[in-house]
């Protein structure tokens, strides 16, 4: 029951809001020049402009994956797009405007204070940390195509493509 689920009703719920994501990572990745980036790579003026950017767009955890992944792969610190990760999804404009209508603007204040100190002190964390261990994620992420056979992960694209095709997924399931 739990595989037919994942296969039918949650694949329908994540599929538009992945291929987003997919596709502002690719425009991300391609279109921003390596060195915009880099000049707000790190640090906390980085994390502060990540906060302003997020805290109104109105994007999922599970689109914001694929778009961190481009921002890191474009030269953004690890911990500048974990800062992107946390805040984007714990807040949206329509989210704001709820909170300040029902519980007001103390509660407001106190609510975006806390997604914005919890997300740049997790990612100052993350940044220390990999700095402290000397572990690059950016390379990493260049290399992750050998972690797993090329069959294997041709097969898993596949399989993602069929179940995500509302009409050819009927079919076969």
């Amino acid at each position: 029951m739990g595989i037919y689920y994942a296969a039918t009703k949650l694949i329908d719920d994540i599929i538009i809001w992945l291929a987003v994501g997919l596709i502002f990572a690719a425009i991300i990745r391609t279109f921003l020049p390596e060195d915009f980036l880099l000049s707000y790579g790190s640090g906390l003026p980085a994390m502060l402009l990540m906060i302003l950017i997020s805290i109104p767009m109105y994007i999922c955890a599970t689109a914001s994956t694929p778009i961190a992944a481009g921002f890191i792969m474009a030269g953004l610190s690890p911990g500048t797009a974990l800062v992107f990760m946390m805040a984007g999804p714990a807040t949206n404009i329509s989210t704001l405007g709820v909170i300040k209508n029902e519980m007001g603007n103390a509660v407001l204040v106190r609510y975006l204070l806390g997604v914005a100190v919890s997300a740049i002190g997790f990612a100052s964390l993350l940044d220390f940390t990999l700095n402290y261990y000397a572990i690059n994620i950016g390379e990493q992420m260049q290399h992750s195509h050998e972690l797993l056979p090329y069959w294997f992960g041709v097969s898993c694209a596949l399989l993602i493509a069929l179940l995500a095709i509302k009409p050819l997924r009927k079919h076969v399931l």
